[in-house]
């Protein structure tokens, strides 16, 4: 039985600092304060610590209490502004850590697009070094700087029907070229679409 005649004797002994008194008011008030919170984070291990850290607050404060009508209401108003202040720090934690995500993701994809890109280029110049210098120089003139074949033919001096030659046969290595490197076949051969065009 407890030895606090009533609400009112029980609060007092706990501003006094009454460590018996303050485990009582625990023990009496935990669960209505646990709902509350829990209404409000919609977490048990965040509620529980949330109404720790609550109970931590009034026997810190516990001097205030002597002013206090109604421990319930007061216990209710510390544990609503404390449960607010939790969620808006963790509602900004998600938020900083989606963001984190995002840019992470972004980040990596960049990389990844880079390694791709830097791999493209490898297999191109890799196979333009099998291919004779007249071919490479048109190649690099077409399809690396974006000339017509009839730009090209004026650069090169020959035609514009060698131009297309020159140009047909290099497919050709390429083709072949991917076919073997299958690792990268379908990035290449993605990015190979433009190469079918004549200008």
């Amino acid at each position: 039985m407890s030895p606090y005649t009533d609400e009112k004797s029980l609060i007092r002994h706990v501003s006094q600092g009454d460590p018996k008194a303050f485990s009582e008011i625990y023990d009496r008030y935990k669960p209505a304060l646990y709902r509350f919170v829990f209404n409000i984070l919609k977490s048990a291990d965040l509620t529980n610590d949330t109404c720790q850290e609550i109970f931590i607050k009034i026997w810190e404060d516990r001097t205030k209490l002597e002013e206090v009508l109604s421990f319930k209401y007061y216990l209710l108003t510390v544990g609503k502004n404390h449960s607010l202040n939790v969620l808006k720090k963790v509602l900004q934690e998600e938020k900083t850590h989606a963001i984190f995500i995002r840019n992470y993701i972004e980040i990596n994809n960049e990389i990844e697009e880079k390694m791709q890109f830097d791999e493209y280029q490898d297999f191109i110049n890799s196979v333009l070094l099998t291919l004779p210098p007249q071919s490479r120089k048109i190649f690099k003139l077409c399809r690396l700087q974006g000339m017509s074949y009839d730009e090209a033919a004026l650069i090169v001096g020959v035609s514009r029907n060698i131009i297309k030659k020159h140009m047909v046969k290099s497919m050709k290595v390429f083709r072949v070229a991917v076919e073997k490197d299958l690792g990268i076949a379908v990035n290449v051969l993605s990015a190979m679409s433009f190469f079918a065009c004549e200008y």
